[in-house]
């Protein structure tokens, strides 16, 4: 899928894409998930795609980076 003007950033479980959604517009970035939207027993195990416009995906993909380096609950 291609939307001018827009860049894939992250590939994966929709649940992740969307975390990482609300992660860049926290930080004032646009971000978009597309992909299904079928769940089943809680888990969500469908493919997606986070799309945010060519001229913030290096930042995205920063803010990603450091997102997914980051400690969590369980490693403390």
């Amino acid at each position: 899928m291609s939307v001018r003007g827009w860049v894939v950033v992250f590939r994966g479980h929709r649940i992740q894409a969307e975390i990482l959604q609300a992660i860049l517009q926290a930080d004032g970035l646009r971000a978009e998930v597309f992909g299904d939207t079928a769940y089943g027993v809680g888990i969500d195990l469908t493919e997606a795609r986070l799309m945010v416009p060519d001229d913030e995906a290096e930042t995205a993909r920063r803010i990603i980076k450091e997102a997914e380096a980051a400690p969590s609950e369980e490693d403390s």
